[in-house]
C-alpha cells in the first residue's frame, strides 16, 4: 500500500512585537492580545512574542510577582517567561515605565527583533503602540516583504503616521471602527473582546455591592465619589467595591473631596480592593457595575467581564460602552463638556437624582433588577463569545497569513529597498543561558 509522504502543511507564524509585557494585568490591551495569541495557538498559529518588562503601572506585575526578584535580577538581559503555551521573550529594562525606557534599551531591543525577523521568519508582525519608537516595527516588517497587523482599542490617534506601514488595523468596537473611519479615514475591522469566561465568571453570587475598576479621572472617579457621598448617610447599605489597577483611590478621594468643600480620608460605603489577577471573588459580590468613562473608552474590557457574569453595568454613552453593554446597559448622557479634560466635572446633585434614584430602586425592586440581570445574561452569551471572537480573528488574519510571507528570500528584499544594495541582516544572537528561563 502506497505511503502518502506529502508534507503536512506548516503552522502560520505569527510574531507579537511591543515593548509593553503582555502579562500586564493594569492594561487591558495587553490582557486582550494575549488571549488572542492564546486563541491562536489553539487554531494552529505558531506564535513568537517579544517584549519588554514594561507595565503600564507597577500594580500589573501581580501575574508575576513570584518570579519578580528574579526577573529584576536580568536588568539588561533578555529573559524568557513560560505562560502555558506561549512563551514571553522580554528585555528586562531598568525601570517598569515606557516613558524611563532608554535609547540604549530601545537600540537592544530592536537589534533583537531584527534577529527574531531573520531566524523566526513570521508571515505577519502583530504589535501596537503610537510613538516614534513602535513606528520601526511595521517599518522594518515591511522592507522585508512581511505585513503587520496594529491592535487598537483607544482614540487617541489624531494623525496617521502610526498606521503608514500596516496592512490590518484590528479593534475590538464597531464606534472605534467607524469614529476612526469618519475622522481618519481608516479601515478598521472589529472583532470583538477576547475573554475567557473560566478567568472571569464567578462560581456563586451574593450581588452586594456596586462595583468600580479603575480608579482614575478618565474613567469617571469623579462621578463616583459623588454617587457615594451622596448614599453614604442616605443608604449605608448600598456598599461601593473599588477595585484599585492603574488608579489608587486614596489620592483621587482627598484631591476630588477637597476640590467638593470638605476633603474625605475614607467614606464609609467604600471597601477599597486592590489590583488582583482574579476577579471572580470580585464579581461574585456585585451587584452593578459602574463604568462611567469620560474619555472614550474603546469597549470596555469590564463591561464584558460584567455581562458574562450577568452583571448589569451604568455606562456612558461615548465609545463602545453602551454597544457592549447592549439592553443591559444603564446609560448615563452627559453634554460633552464633561467629555473633555481634566474630568474633574461632575453633574450638579439635582442632575444625579434620577441616577440615585434609579441605583436604590436596584436594591429595592427585585423583579426588575432581575430583568437586568436577564438581559446582561443574555447579552454575555449572545455578543461576547470567546468562540466568535476567534471567528472573526481568524477571518481578519487569513488574507494576511495566506501568502506565506516567511517562505520568501529576505536578502534579496533588503537588497532591492537598501540605498547602498547591501543586506543588513545580523548576525546570529549568542545563545541564551538557560538560566534566563522562568
Amino acid at each position: 500500500m502506497p505511503i502518502d509522504a506529502t508534507p503536512a502543511p506548516r503552522k502560520p507564524r505569527l510574531l507579537w512585537a511591543n515593548l509593553y509585557c503582555l502579562l500586564d494585568t493594569a492594561s487591558g490591551a495587553s490582557m486582550t492580545v494575549r488571549e488572542m495569541l492564546l486563541q491562536l495557538v489553539g487554531q494552529g498559529y505558531e506564535v513568537r512574542i517579544l517584549g519588554a518588562a514594561v507595565f503600564d503601572h507597577v500594580s500589573g506585575t501581580v501575574r508575576v510577582k513570584e518570579q519578580w526578584e528574579a526577573i529584576q535580577a536580568r536588568r539588561g538581559r533578555m529573559l524568557t517567561l513560560v505562560d502555558g503555551p506561549l512563551e514571553h521573550q522580554l528585555l528586562v529594562t531598568s525601570s517598569t515605565r515606557r516613558a524611563e525606557v532608554t535609547a540604549a534599551e530601545e537600540n537592544r531591543w530592536f537589534a533583537t527583533y531584527q534577529q527574531v525577523l531573520d531566524q523566526f521568519n513570521p508571515d505577519l508582525v502583530f504589535f501596537y503602540g503610537g510613538n516614534a519608537f513602535d513606528h520601526l516595527i511595521s517599518a522594518e516588517a515591511r522592507v522585508r516583504g512581511i505585513p503587520s497587523a496594529f491592535y487598537l482599542a483607544n482614540g487617541n490617534y489624531n494623525r496617521t503616521r502610526w498606521c503608514r506601514d500596516v496592512d490590518l488595523i484590528l479593534t475590538d468596537s464597531q464606534a472605534t471602527a467607524d469614529r476612526y473611519a469618519r475622522e481618519l479615514g481608516c479601515k478598521v475591522t472589529p472583532v470583538g473582546k477576547f475573554i475567557d469566561p473560566s478567568r472571569v465568571v464567578a462560581q456563586g453570587q451574593t450581588r452586594e455591592r456596586i462595583l468600580f475598576v479603575n480608579p482614575r479621572l478618565e474613567k469617571g472617579v469623579a462621578i463616583v465619589i459623588r454617587l457615594a457621598l451622596l448614599l453614604e448617610k442616605r443608604r449605608p447599605d448600598i456598599v461601593f467595591e473599588v477595585v484599585e489597577s492603574r488608579g489608587q483611590w486614596p489620592n483621587l478621594l482627598r484631591q476630588i473631596t477637597a476640590a467638593m468643600g470638605h476633603a474625605r480620608e475614607s467614606l464609609d460605603n467604600v471597601v477599597v480592593t486592590p489590583n488582583t489577577d482574579d476577579m471572580r471573588p470580585v464579581y461574585g459580590r456585585a451587584r452593578l457595575l459602574l463604568a462611567p468613562s469620560l474619555w472614550w473608552e474603546s469597549g470596555g474590557r469590564v463591561v464584558v467581564e460584567a455581562m458574562l457574569n450577568g452583571i448589569p453595568a451604568l455606562i456612558t454613552d461615548y465609545g463602545g460602552m453602551a454597544e457592549f453593554a447592549g439592553d443591559a446597559g444603564i446609560t448615563l448622557k452627559l453634554a460633552p463638556v464633561y467629555h473633555e479634560p481634566p474630568y474633574t466635572r461632575v453633574p450638579e446633585d439635582e442632575a444625579l437624582e434620577p441616577l440615585l434614584a434609579r441605583l436604590e430602586a436596584l436594591y429595592d425592586d427585585e423583579a426588575a433588577y432581575a430583568e437586568l440581570v436577564s438581559r446582561a445574561w443574555r447579552v454575555g452569551q449572545t455578543r461576547h463569545s470567546l468562540a466568535a471572537s476567534t471567528q472573526r480573528l481568524l477571518q481578519a488574519l487569513q488574507p494576511w497569513v495566506e501568502p506565506r510571507a516567511g517562505d520568501q528570500d529576505t536578502g534579496v528584499l533588503l537588497r532591492q529597498v537598501h540605498k547602498q544594495g547591501l543586506d543588513d541582516r545580523l548576525p546570529p544572537p549568542l545563545p541564551t543561558d538557560s538560566s534566563d528561563r522562568l
